[in-house]
This record gives C-alpha cells, sequence and structure tokens, in this order.
C-alpha cells in the first residue's frame, strides 16, 4: 500500500453469501484477527501491483461471461 495516507475513497461491494464467508475466514485465520477491511484493500492492492502486467488481463477474463456461469 501507499506510504504516505492520503483521502481515502469509499464505495461498497456487494459479494454473495459464499464468497463473503471465504472472507471472513481468511480474516480470522489471522491472529490476531485481520479486519475485512484489511484482508479487501490487501487483495486490491495485488490487484494493482500487477496493473501493468498483460497477463493480468488474461488471468481476469470477461466480467460478463465469468456472471453467467
Amino acid at each position: 500500500m501507499a506510504s504516505k495516507r492520503t483521502k481515502s475513497k469509499r464505495f461498497t461491494v456487494s459479494l454473495d453469501e459464499q464468497d463473503y464467508k471465504r472472507l471472513v475466514k481468511i480474516a480470522n485465520a489471522h491472529r490476531p484477527p485481520f479486519t475485512l477491511q484489511y484482508v479487501v484493500n490487501w487483495g486490491i492492492q495485488g490487484i494493482l501491483d500487477r496493473a501493468d502486467d498483460p497477463q493480468l488481463m488474461l488471468e481476469l477474463g470477461n466480467p460478463v461471461t465469468k456472471m453467467l456461469r
């Protein structure tokens, strides 16, 4: 994450129940437990760190076709 704290932008994410439970499990597996905010920020930062990698777009795929599965 950025070393200097800047203004944060808030947004809402909706997850299906199974994905939410998996995030909670990841957060609670750490000692002391992580917050969900930390886990989600960590995941987003991982994507942003790879944003210039052309392979990332292939791994992400087409979100429309993924929703149809």
